[in-house]
């Protein structure tokens, strides 16, 4: 899926929860901040491991 200038995967609980967070007006993702190696956490407390390449604008998103 794309958000927020970036082509993301993962699994779908994870990518139903940046859909939502896409439609919401006072949610954003900041992905320019984000480092391969942090945690992406969902809104029901779920964390992901995060692999971005800010160069392709690409983001991985695997389960703990």
């Amino acid at each position: 899926m794309e958000a927020y200038g970036y082509k993301v995967t993962g699994s779908a609980a994870v990518l139903k929860d940046i859909a939502e967070v896409v439609k919401s007006e006072n949610m954003w993702i900041n992905w320019g901040k984000f480092k391969t190696g942090d945690i992406y956490w969902t809104g029901n407390g779920d964390g992901y491991t995060v692999n971005i390449d800010h160069e392709l604008k690409t983001v991985e998103l695997t389960e703990r």
